[in-house]
């Protein structure tokens, strides 16, 4: 099983775009907003073609505060840096002013919302098609997919259960193993007396990859034989989901790797105005003319 996407939250969607896009590199695939409220922004990044496992997308909350990590949370973004690119990552960002430290086989920093990012060397490197052209990152330093997250939780043991009972994933040395080295590693919370909540750069959910909508389907009937803590079942239109709640209350999704994100947008122009899938598509006015209110040109963040 792979990774499909990982959730986040920001209060400044101007400070999130230039971060995302001009420091790191990547491409604003969606610029559109939450389905459940449209009156929340919501931002994607990835690769050029916005292939599944690359992709980091924001909901934008401007009155967002300070995030209290408490008994239960997600915590960091590990990416996939190239063999080789580590001196260029370390120049860049020292150049551009954010503090980076040296890791195990890569390096750490915080991005605008407080969020930790761990830039981990792999061996992979973009294919033509998945380099982002007009990045000034070079696309033999090109950040290639995501590697995974950390999950903090009252009690790992059932938490691991829960990913192995449910999914059929092992876990060693506590992380859930994914599949090219991924991994959501498992930690026993350090406050598991306090509330968590959320903030600026809280992780709202972390969603694992589904082949095939019939594999969807199956882990969504496993969950409800399991008596598991179901959410919802949703069409995003780019893809389907569902969401699950892990033993500690955390927000697990699984996500179909089609149709994609150029279904309502051509590749070319992904990200270059309000993207919607079809079911919201006879709301685009109604959207446009809220956000018009609010100042906000969804056609700006890519000046």
């Amino acid at each position: 099983m792979k990774t499909h996407h990982i959730s986040l939250l920001t209060k400044d969607a101007n400070q999130n775009v230039h971060f995302y896009t001009k420091v790191l590199g990547m491409r604003l695939i969606k610029n559109t907003v939450n389905q459940e409220n449209i009156k929340i922004r919501h931002l994607f990044y990835g690769d050029y073609l916005g292939t599944p496992g690359t992709v980091v997308t924001f909901f934008v909350l401007p009155l967002l505060g300070r995030r209290t990590d408490g008994k239960h949370f997600f915590n960091s973004i590990k990416l996939a840096i190239p063999t080789g690119s580590l001196a260029f990552w370390q120049h860049r960002l020292d150049r551009l002013g954010y503090q980076t430290t040296e890791i195990d086989n890569g390096l750490k920093l915080l991005d605008p919302d407080g969020v930790e990012l761990k830039l981990i060397l792999t061996s992979e490197r973009l294919t033509d098609m998945r380099i982002v052209p007009d990045s000034d990152v070079p696309a033999e330093d090109q950040i290639t997919r995501l590697l995974g997250t950390a999950l903090h939780v009252p009690d790992p043991r059932a938490t691991a259960a829960f990913f192995h009972e449910w999914l059929g994933l092992s876990v060693e040395l506590n992380a859930v193993k994914l599949e090219d080295g991924q991994t959501i590693d498992l930690l026993k919370s350090q406050r598991p007396d306090d509330r968590t909540r959320f903030g600026r750069g809280s992780i709202d959910h972390f969603a694992l990859a589904a082949p095939t909508l019939a594999k969807l389907n199956d882990y969504w009937e496993r969950a409800q034989q399991l008596h598991l803590n179901t959410e919802e079942y949703a069409d995003r239109g780019w893809f389907k989901s569902i969401y699950v709640r892990d033993p500690g209350d955390n927000r697990i999704e699984i996500a179909t790797t089609s149709p994609g994100f150029s279904l309502d947008e051509p590749l070319l122009t992904l990200g270059h105005g309000l993207g919607l899938p079809p079911q919201f598509e006879p709301q685009r006015q109604e959207i446009l003319a809220y956000y018009e209110k609010q100042g906000v040109d969804f056609h700006d963040v890519n000046d």
